[in-house]
């Protein structure tokens, strides 16, 4: 019996702690359903999430494949080369709905295997700007007017009179055109919105009685921060985290286009630097326009979720 007794306290209690905070999640999931613009950003995310974990349930082939090779022959003929990049193709002489680049590859299965690529470099770069930004942002909003809050001011001044593609040249320069180094380069120039931003919301929120009665009774700077201050802006630092994934996944795509990327990486901007390389923007559209409407779309669908986010969380809002 006491033991049932002592099961039925502790569920419980896990009601009275997680109840209210799963009653307002599913209010605020209602809220963003009503959104239509986040929904949609939502569905296109969810379907690049499935290209990225099971690429090959959704390609018909590997990057490696080739058109031609493995159906009548081992090697392709001059005139086989010769037809490359290939239009759109069903089933004859090949399976290739996007049709191919000029080495053969199809464009549909080399679109499904990138979205990987996109997906990491984005959040990568939108979770380490929002790792470095959000608590500068709350340390330095926490004790404003201060030499904490201008030693950080000072740093985001002088960071925000760095160019970024001079820099991120510097930095590949030195050390190397990586996919990791990459990441790098675009977090360290993005951090500086999410800092200002989250500072001006902790200057607004640490007027609030709540923070003054937790003074009051003896809480710690460390506690009101992390305890009371950071659980209100975490919406906001989620939206400018979207935002950021979004920028990221554009910069990535430009520095790809200019030659700066990791050329053994798959990824979208890399496919439209290849047409380029290839002088084939004018007459392959099918290998031009698929990877061009895949940054579009994920970019996109960061975006919407980011300003949908931003209604729901906004409590000036109705």
């Amino acid at each position: 019996m006491s033991t049932q007794s002592e099961s039925g306290f502790e569920l419980d209690t896990l009601r009275e702690r997680w109840g209210p905070r799963i009653e307002r999640f599913k209010r605020g999931w209602d809220r963003y359903t009503t959104h239509k613009m986040g929904v949609a950003g939502l569905a296109i995310l969810v379907l690049f999430t499935l290209w990225a974990l099971f690429p090959d349930v959704f390609a018909p082939h590997t990057p490696e494949w080739k058109a031609y090779i493995g159906y009548e022959n081992t090697r392709m003929s001059p005139e086989e080369v010769n037809s490359l990049p290939h239009p759109p193709a069903f089933g004859d002489p090949f399976f290739a709905p996007l049709g191919t680049n000029a080495s053969g590859q199809g464009i549909y299965s080399m679109l499904v295997y990138a979205a990987g690529s996109a997906l990491y470099i984005g959040l990568a770069a939108g979770l380490l700007s929002s790792l470095v930004g959000v608590p500068l942002g709350l340390i330095s909003g926490f004790y404003g007017d201060t030499w904490i809050d201008e030693t950080i001011q000072r740093i985001v001044d002088v960071m925000y009179g760095l160019p970024f593609l001079p820099f991120l040249i510097v930095l590949v320069a030195i050390r190397g055109v990586n996919t990791t180094n990459i990441i790098l380069g675009i977090a360290v120039t993005s951090w500086l919105n999410n800092c200002i931003l989250i500072r001006g919301e902790t200057l607004s929120l640490k007027e609030r009685a709540y923070i003054e009665s937790a003074q009051v009774a003896g809480a710690s700077d460390t506690r009101i921060v992390f305890r009371h201050i950071l659980p209100n802006v975490l919406p906001l630092a989620f939206v400018f985290l979207a935002q950021d994934a979004a920028a990221a996944i554009l910069a990535q795509a430009s520095l790809a286009y200019l030659g700066l990327a990791d050329f053994t990486a798959n990824s979208w901007g890399l496919m439209i630097q290849n047409v380029q390389a290839h002088n084939y923007i004018y007459n392959a559209p099918w290998w031009l326009i698929p990877p061009g409407l895949a940054i579009t779309a994920i970019a996109a669908a960061f975006y919407f979720i980011g300003f949908s986010m931003e209604d729901v969380t906004n409590p000036q809002k109705e």
